[in-house]
């Protein structure tokens, strides 16, 4: 009974690694001069579900939220446990485009892989655009400087350490949980017309058959992961 309940344990957990993404929600417009608040969550976003952070597998709850400016200046915001979210707050400055930006290791292995979580949020101050965000992580998707539309289509890039990658697995996931699977183009491209307005989040993942070891075991594969949320209007 032990080993059959540690065995259980043990998928459950290769499950929880392998399907849950993290992602960061906040306003996609702000204020000179006014605080904008920010929320990290980890969970199933098609399934409504956001974990309480007290049950984050691993050190998933020792992930660090950065901010960059339209200067290129980066700096780190401080988190907090919020229930089923980590809270932050920054206050811009200066008018133009700022990236949020989240690069986690997994401290553990599952199934014999390594997994690096990434997830961006854009946040325009005046006139702005968001040249920055494909540079901000090791894997990136690039969405419109503005909110989509329902019906039109929303044009994505996929980068990868700045260059675009081909055959990269796209997932849009909209508020009720429609999701639509697509793959870049070779030049990193990607288009799909959303049903319905709301917070979409885009998810990217990308399996690299790299070997090595992490934390004193070894792994086969590394997995990387990139969510970016957008809103879409009526």
């Amino acid at each position: 009974m032990k080993q059959f309940t540690l065995s259980a344990a043990l998928l459950l957990m290769t499950f929880i690694a392998s399907a849950h993404a993290i992602w960061i929600e906040t306003a996609s417009k702000g204020n000179k001069n006014k605080t904008h608040q920010v929320r990290v969550f980890l969970g199933e976003y098609a399934d409504n579900e956001r974990d309480s952070v007290r049950n984050w597998f691993s050190n998933m709850k020792e992930a660090e939220l950065y901010i960059t400016d339209p200067s290129g200046n980066k700096q780190k915001i401080a988190l907090r446990d919020a229930g089923n979210y980590l809270a932050g707050e920054f206050t811009p400055a200066t008018e133009g485009s700022y990236t949020l930006s989240i690069a986690h290791t997994v401290a553990d292995i599952y199934n014999e892989g390594k997994i690096e979580y990434y997830a961006t949020a854009s946040v325009n101050v005046g006139k702005a655009g968001n040249e920055m965000l494909s540079k901000s992580t090791f894997l990136a998707v690039q969405p419109p400087v503005e909110a989509g539309k329902v019906a039109s289509p929303l044009h994505l890039q996929v980068y990868m350490e700045g260059a675009p990658v081909a055959k990269a697995k796209v997932l849009v996931i909209s508020p009720d949980g429609w999701e639509r699977t697509l793959y870049s183009d070779e030049q990193g491209k990607v288009s799909c017309a959303t049903i319905q307005p709301g917070m979409h989040m885009l998810e990217v993942v990308k399996v690299l058959k790299t070997p090595g070891t992490h934390n004193g075991k070894s792994f086969k594969q590394v997995t990387h992961m990139v969510t970016h949320c957008i809103q879409v209007n009526k």
